[in-house]
C-alpha cells in the first residue's frame, strides 16, 4: 500500500489576485485614496512590564524586510532561531519550534507565539506554521524576554513572540507578488475598508507560495530516489470589526491555512490543514480597560516516513502517520487599570482545552492509535510601581492547574485485526506556579540598567507524549509518563547611548531547567529490544525522557553606529553555554551541549540610502559547529552566509532584489548516525514589488 498525501487545490488563489489587482487598478482610475486614520493602542494586551524587548519590528520594518515567511525576519535577531538552520519555508513543520537563546533541548518550542493574544503555537505539536502570516498584515512583533513571560504561563518558559495585526478601521488595500531561485514564486493581497462614520470594518487577506525546493542531500550522497524539498501552500484570512459603542471594539475572525510539502523522497512528505476562529472585544477608557478572548483551532496533518538503504536507489514504508487531527479551544479575560502616575495593574484568567492523536501504520504490519487531552486553566497579575520618572518596578504572579487525560496506546494487527496493544495511561494533573521580578533604572539620560528573575514552566505536548518520529533511521519513541519542565531564570542588561549616533546593548541571563525533556539516546541491547524490537542498520534509538537538570547561560549583545546620516552598520551576536547537568538514566548525557545548539552567532548588517527612496543592504551572518545529536557524536560544522540586496520605494510600492547566500556555501543542517548530511538552502534570487493605495 503506498501512502498519497492530500491534494490540495490553488486555483482559487489566482483569481482573487486577479480581481484584487483589477480593484485597486479601478480605484486608482477614479481617484480614490485611503484614509489615513491613528493607530490604535490596545491597552489591555497583557504585557509583563514596560522592559526592552529583546526585539521589535514596526510596521516599516516589516514592509521593507519583504520576508517570504515571518521566521526569515525574526532570524534577523541572534536570540532567534527554528531547531535547526533552515528556513520553516523548506524545514518540516515539527521542526520550526522556536529555540530562544538555545534553550530547547529538543524541537519541541518553548517560546510561546501569539497573534492579537491568540497562541499560535500547533495544539498538538507546539510548532508554528511561520509561513501562515502575511507580513503585510502585521502591525508589530515583540519578542519578549524569558524572565518577563512568566505570566503567560505554559510554553513560555524561556520568551513570548507577540505578533500584532494592523488595527481595524483603517482604509487599506494590498497587492504583492515575489519570485525567486528554485523555482519559487508568491503572492498576496490584503483589503480593509470601513464604512464612512468609522463604526464598521472588514479586511481580508489570501496569499500562496510554491516553490520546486532544492536538494537537501548533497551531491556526493545524493542517489536515484532523492527529491528536491518542494512546496505549495495557500490560505486566506477574514477579520471584521464592529464599534457597537465608544470605546468598546468586537472582532470576530476566522483564518484557513494549508501547506503540502515533500521530503526529499517519493514517499516521504507532510501535509497540513489548518481552520481557526477567533473573536476578540475590547473596552477603553482613560483609566481602565479590559479584553476578553475566545478561539477554537483545528488541524489535520499527515507525515510519512520511510527506510532508505545504504545505496540511496531504493525505499520502504517506514511510518504512515495518516490522520494526526489537533484541537485547541481556549478563552482569556484580561482586566488593566491606572493608579495615578505611580501605579498600574494588570489581572486576568485564560483557559485552554486540546485534544490530539495519532493514527499511524507501522510497515505494513501494525496500526496504531496514541493521543489524549490536556486542559489548563490559569490566573495572573501584574503590578508596575514608577516611584520617579527614572526607576520601574515590576513583579508578575501566576497560577496554573493543569490535567491530562484520556491518555491511550491501542495497536492492532494490519493483517488479521488482532489486538497487539492495549494500553490506557492514568489521568494526571498538578498546579504550577509561575513568577517574575524586574527592576528598570535610568541612571543616565544615556544609560539605562535593568535586572530581572523568573521562574516558568512547560508541559510536554500530546506530540511528546504519543507521537513518535522518525529521521532516515534514527528513531524517536514517544513516552506518556513525560513530567513538566521547570525553568527559573535570570538576567541583567543595559541599554548605552554613549554618542548620538552609537547604541550599545547587552544582556547576561542564565537558566536553569530541572526535568529537561530530551531526546535521550537509548544504548543498553536489552532496552533497545524493549522499547524498538530492532533499529535499522546504522541507525539509532531514542526517547523522550526528563533529564534532571540543565543549564543555559549566556551573553547577548547589540551595537549600532550611524558614522553618516546616509549610512546605519549593526552588529549582534549571541554566545550561550549549553549543558545537561544531571542525568541519571544515561550518565553520557552529562555535561554534553544540547543538539543543534551552536555557541556563538554573529549577524553583522550595513545600510546605505544614496537617496531618500533607494536602500542598499548587505548581511553577514556566522553559526558555529554543533551537535546534532544529545551524545555530541555527530558535529555539524561552522558556517557563514551573505547576502546583498537593493529596495526602491515610490508613494505606493516598494521593489526589492535581494541575494541571499550569496557565495553558495554548503550549509549543513543535519547529520543522521548513518552519515548522511542535510542541507540548507543554496543560493537563491529574490525579488518582491508590493503595491499598497
Amino acid at each position: 500500500m503506498q501512502p498519497r498525501l492530500k491534494h490540495h487545490c490553488s486555483g482559487s488563489f489566482p483569481i482573487a489576485m486577479a480581481a484584487s489587482l483589477v480593484f485597486l487598478t479601478t480605484m486608482r482610475l477614479a481617484g480614490q485614496s485611503p484614509q489615513l486614520l491613528p493607530e490604535m493602542v490596545v491597552l489591555a494586551e497583557r504585557r509583563s512590564g514596560d522592559g526592552a524587548p529583546l526585539a521589535e519590528w514596526g510596521r516599516a520594518d516589516l514592509r521593507e524586510g519583504a520576508p517570504r515567511t515571518i521566521d526569515e525576519m525574526l532570524a534577523q535577531e541572534p536570540a532567534f532561531s527554528l531547531y535547526r538552520r533552515q528556513s520553516a519555508m523548506f524545514g518540516n513543520p515539527t521542526s520550526a519550534g522556536v529555540s530562544l537563546r538555545n534553550t530547547g533541548a529538543t524541537a519541541a518550542s518553548r517560546t510561546l507565539v501569539l497573534l492579537d493574544g491568540v497562541p499560535q503555537n500547533d495544539p498538538f505539536g507546539g510548532w508554528v506554521y511561520w509561513a501562515r502570516y502575511d507580513a503585510a498584515a502585521l502591525d508589530s512583533i515583540r519578542i519578549v524576554p524569558s524572565a518577563r513571560a512568566a505570566v503567560w504561563g505554559n510554553q513560555s518558559p524561556a520568551g513570548v513572540i507577540q505578533m500584532n495585526g494592523r488595527a481595524p478601521f483603517e482604509q487599506r488595500h494590498v497587492v504583492k507578488a515575489g519570485a525567486g531561485g528554485q523555482g519559487t514564486f508568491a503572492g498576496s493581497m490584503l483589503h480593509q475598508m470601513s464604512d464612512a462614520e468609522g463604526a464598521r470594518s472588514v479586511m481580508f487577506s489570501a496569499f500562496g507560495l510554491h516553490s520546486d525546493g532544492f536538494y537537501a542531500v548533497g551531491p556526493s550522497q545524493r542517489g536515484l530516489i532523492d527529491r528536491k524539498l518542494d512546496i505549495d501552500l495557500w490560505g486566506a484570512d477574514a477579520k471584521f470589526a464592529w464599534l457597537p459603542a465608544p470605546g468598546l471594539t468586537v472582532e470576530p475572525g476566522v483564518s484557513f491555512y494549508t501547506e503540502e510539502r515533500g521530503n526529499g523522497t517519493p514517499l516521504a512528505g507532510n501535509s497540513t490543514d489548518a481552520l481557526d476562529f477567533s473573536l476578540r472585544v475590547t473596552a477603553e477608557n482613560a483609566a481602565v480597560s479590559w479584553q476578553a478572548l475566545a478561539w477554537h483551532q483545528r488541524r489535520e496533518f499527515e507525515s510519512v516516513f520511510s527506510s532508505v538503504n545504504a545505496e540511496r536507489t531504493a525505499e520502504t514504508l517506514a511510518l504512515d502517520q495518516f490522520d494526526v487531527p489537533g484541537r485547541g479551544s481556549g478563552t482569556a479575560v484580561t482586566l488593566q487599570w491606572e493608579r495615578g502616575d505611580q501605579w498600574s495593574f494588570l489581572a486576568g484568567t485564560d483557559t485552554r482545552m486540546i485534544s490530539g492523536e495519532t493514527n499511524e501504520n507501522v510497515g505494513t504490519f501494525r496500526r496504531r492509535e496514541a493521543g489524549g487531552d490536556q486542559d489548563f486553566l490559569g490566573i495572573f497579575g501584574v503590578a508596575e510601581y514608577r516611584p520617579d520618572e527614572a526607576t520601574t518596578l515590576s513583579g508578575s504572579a501566576r497560577l496554573d492547574a493543569w490535567w491530562l487525560r484520556d491518555g491511550r496506546r491501542i495497536e492492532t494487527s494490519l493483517s488479521t485485526g488482532a489486538t497487539l496493544r492495549n494500553e490506557h495511561q492514568d489521568d494526571r494533573d498538578g498546579i504550577e506556579p509561575s513568577a517574575s521580578l524586574e527592576l528598570t533604572r535610568r541612571l543616565h539620560e544615556d544609560l539605562e540598567v535593568r535586572v530581572s528573575a523568573g521562574t516558568g514552566f512547560r508541559l510536554p505536548t500530546l506530540n511528546e507524549l504519543h507521537r513518535p518520529f522518525r529521521v532516515r533511521n534514527d528513531i524517536v519513541e514517544a513516552n506518556p509518563q513525560l513530567d513538566p519542565e521547570r525553568f527559573v531564570n535570570i538576567e541583567a542588561g543595559l541599554e548605552w547611548k554613549p554618542a548620538e549616533d552609537l547604541t550599545i546593548g547587552a544582556a547576561l541571563f542564565h537558566h536553569w531547567i530541572s526535568d529537561a525533556l530530551a531526546n535521550v539516546p537509548v544504548t543498553d541491547p536489552a532496552e533497545i529490544a524493549e522499547i524498538f524490537g530492532t533499529i535499522p542498520p546504522g541507525g539509532s534509538g531514542s526517547i523522550r525522557r526528563n533529564v534532571e537538570a540543565a543549564r543555559v547561560a549566556g551573553i547577548e549583545g547589540e551595537i549600532e553606529w550611524l558614522p553618516h546620516e546616509l549610512v546605519t552598520l549593526g552588529l549582534s551576536g549571541l554566545w550561550s553555554d549549553t549543558r545537561f547537568s544531571e542525568s541519571e538514566q544515561q550518565p553520557l548525557l552529562e555535561d554534553k551541549p544540547f543538539p543543534q545548539a551552536p555557541e556563538l552567532r554573529l549577524i553583522a548588517s550595513a545600510e546605505w540610502r544614496p537617496v531618500e527612496r533607494l536602500a542598499l543592504f548587505a548581511g553577514c551572518e556566522y553559526g558555529s559547529s554543533q551537535y546534532d545529536d544529545a551524545l555530541a557524536s555527530r558535529s555539524i560544522p561552522d558556517y557563514t552566509r551573505v547576502r546583498i540586496g537593493a529596495s526602491w520605494r515610490t508613494d505606493h510600492a516598494l521593489y526589492q532584489i535581494r541575494l541571499e547566500n550569496l557565495f553558495d556555501e554548503e550549509i549543513q543542517t543535519g547529520l543522521s548516525s548513518d552519515g548522511i548530511r542535510t542541507l540548507a538552502g543554496p543560493r537563491s534570487l529574490w525579488l518582491e514589488v508590493e503595491w499598497e493605495f
